[in-house]
Formats: structure tokens, sequence, C-alpha cells
């Protein structure tokens, strides 16, 4: 009559230890994968970090054939920027507004003060402060900070601009 007992007992623990792992499994599973997810957009966020730098480059440089490689080329991107005063919708819209851009200044100086980047996967958006200084063809010089807001898509495992805007930031005369 003990050795059913014993053999109910083991099956018992037995039937535990297997409910334990399976509800250990359960908990880790989901962990593990948002730690895969985290290094992912970790993995992204520093892309679009590098993404923002080039744009920030090439309108330093003033490079056209860069911004041409930076930015996705549909009807629905958007530019408008500091000096804008239409928003300007579709690449050739936003090509051709870059380019009046670059032929209005001698030389851009343009630096990111600060810089906050998320992403859900398949748009990410970093906002900032720009510090930004112009040299017009006039040799006048144009400097102020600028809240600015660029939007991206993956397009081809690659983080393309498809919205830009900047806006300067009103500062009370001391």
């Amino acid at each position: 009559m003990n050795r059913p007992k014993k053999l109910t007992a083991a099956a018992m623990l037995l039937a535990m230890v297997a409910a334990m792992a399976v509800a250990m499994l359960a908990i880790t599973l989901p962990i593990g994968d948002a730690v895969g997810q985290q290094k992912t957009r970790a993995s992204d966020v520093d892309r679009i970090e590098a993404a923002s730098r080039d744009f920030i480059a090439a309108i330093t440089a003033r490079d056209l054939q860069a911004m041409d490689k930076l930015w996705a080329h549909g009807s629905y991107v958007t530019f408008m920027g500091p000096l804008n005063t239409t928003i300007v919708v579709g690449w050739d819209g936003v090509r051709n507004a870059w380019e009046m851009r670059f032929g209005q200044f001698d030389r851009v100086a343009i630096s990111l003060a600060e810089s906050h980047v998320h992403t859900n996967g398949e748009v990410a958006w970093a906002v900032g402060i720009e510090k930004v200084q112009l040299l017009r063809k006039t040799g006048e010089t144009v400097s102020f900070d600028a809240f600015v807001t660029n939007v991206f898509e993956e397009h081809d495992d690659r983080w393309l601009i498809v919205s830009h805007q900047a806006t300067p930031i009103f500062r009370e005369a001391k």
C-alpha cells in the first residue's frame, strides 16, 4: 500500500517540477525577447543617430548628392526649415528647397546641442536643439538656436529622412 503512495507522491512531485519549468519558461521567454528587442532598438538608435550626424554633415557641406542618399524620395516627405514660410511636400520640392537654401549661403555651421531619439521599429524620430550659424552671400551672419525634429523610416535596412522641421527658439531680450 505504501508503494503506490510513493509513486503518487513522486508523480505529483514530477508534475510540480514540470509545471514550474513551464512557468519559468513562460516568464523568461518574453523577458529574453524583450532584451532582444532592446538590443535591436539600441542598434536602431545608434543607426538613427548616425543618420542624423550624416544629415548635419550634408547640410554643413551643402552637399545635395548626400541629401539624395539620406532622404526617402516619396511624395509624402516634408521639409520645414527655420527660414521657410511654407511646408514643402514631396521629394522634388524638398530637393529643390535644399538646393535653394544651399545657394543662399557661403557657409553653414550646425551643431547638435541636444538629441532624443525614439523608434517603434519602422518609424523613428529625433528631436533636439541645434546651434545654427549661417553666412549669407551678402556677408551677413545669422546665428540662432532651433528646435529640430527629424522623422525617419526604415527602407532596405537604412533609416531615411521623411520629414525635417527646424524652428528658431524665441528668446526674450535681456
